[in-house]
């Protein structure tokens, strides 16, 4: 015997079918978004290419104000940031200054990738140099390959740009873009001075694997992680920062030196490369112990040009429950953090700190 349908479930049936439309109209949205962006990008960045290099860094300082004004949220860390980190040293107006001349640099950053496809051998230095040119010898000499470290600050993009251009070309990791189109643009730019892009996903593999065969790295050490993926937690402006190892791990397993630079502003509108003390630690240094040392390097050099660093970036996702000092307010309290900050404190209760680590990160990806 034939049932008719209920009510109810012609209307489910008539809600699914709905429901398969919109997500499929979505769909086509998204992809033709994305072919708009990449016809953009594109279009822009072969633009940007034929103009001088002065007009090029003016177009950055005209988006990074536009961002500091147009991004709220952005504008609402980075100011918090400068008031933890720098605190009385600035006055609100400075920190308002110093946001807006930081996020001027990312887009210098930015467009001056695109631009990067003019340099060569004859014309670079004539946009970046090395401070001291022994050093720049000393990198593109040395039969030893290096772990290059750098925070967000300054103009990375061209430092690496000059190195691969000089004959010492790195292998970098690099995030997918979420709009696949673009992933291949910004991969070539970089990739067209010799440098070599991986991905994160096993990154760690690729980097062993590239130091081994004599090839150097580079890496950014102020990436602050989530719980979820292993880290180390530093002193970084008198706060507590849970931040990336994988420097230290690579430094520990290779025996690879770790080489620091910055990138500072030239007088006269280009760029000067500063190439720190390289670093190399004994066998039984912990990664904590590394990596503050790296941090150390770089944070005097912050503090004296607070301008070029990425005060927009959440450099402090977490806070310890029982220090009083002053964080942003963005900054969350978790019994994992403050374990791990424990585990720091107190070296003696590390392996039973580190148990308990271990399982209330389990809950934690158990519950996500």
């Amino acid at each position: 015997m034939r049932h008719e349908p209920t009510a109810g479930q012609l209307l489910n049936v008539q809600l699914e079918r709905l429901s398969n439309g919109t997500l499929f109209l979505k769909e086509r949205v998204k992809r033709v978004r994305y072919w708009i962006e990449w016809v953009l990008v594109s279009s822009f960045g072969r633009l940007v290419r034929t103009l001088p290099f002065g007009v090029v860094q003016k177009m950055g300082d005209l988006a990074g104000s536009i961002v500091f004004w147009g991004d709220s949220k952005g504008r609402k860390v980075a100011l918090a940031n400068l008031e933890v980190a720098l605190g009385s040293c600035l006055n609100p107006r400075q920190r308002r200054r110093v946001a807006r001349r930081s996020l001027q640099v990312f887009g210098r950053n930015f467009l001056e990738l695109f631009w990067s496809r003019r340099l060569t051998n004859s014309n670079v230095d004539d946009f970046i140099s090395f401070e001291d040119p022994q050093r720049l010898r000393e990198l593109v000499e040395s039969e030893v390959p290096f772990i290059a470290i750098s925070p967000h600050f300054g103009n990375v993009e061209l430092a690496g740009a000059l190195l691969g251009i000089k004959g010492r070309p790195l292998v970098i990791v690099s995030q997918p873009l979420k709009n696949e189109r673009l992933t291949p643009i910004f991969r070539n730019l970089r990739e067209a001075t010799g440098h070599k892009i991986i991905v994160p996903n096993n990154a760690v593999v690729g980097l062993l694997r590239a130091l081994r065969t004599g090839e150097s790295v580079f890496l950014f050490t102020d990436l602050t992680l989530k719980l979820r993926d292993s880290a180390v937690i530093i002193d970084g402006f008198g706060l507590k920062m849970r931040v990336t190892q994988i420097h230290a791990f690579l430094h520990q397993r290779t025996g690879c030196p770790l080489v620091p630079w910055v990138t500072l502003p030239r007088g006269d509108g280009g760029y000067l490369v500063r190439v720190l003390p390289w670093l190399r630690f004994p066998s039984g240094s912990s990664y904590q112990e590394i990596t503050q040392t790296c941090w150390n390097q770089f944070e005097p050099i912050i503090r004296g040009n607070p301008d070029h660093w990425l005060w927009v970036y959440k450099h402090w996702r977490y806070q310890p429950s029982t220090l009083g000092a002053t964080y942003p307010f963005y900054a969350n309290r978790s019994t994992q953090f403050d374990l791990e900050v424990e585990s720091q404190l107190y070296p003696e209760k590390a392996k039973t700190l580190s148990e308990k680590i271990r399982e209330h990160a389990r809950w934690q990806r158990e519950r996500e």
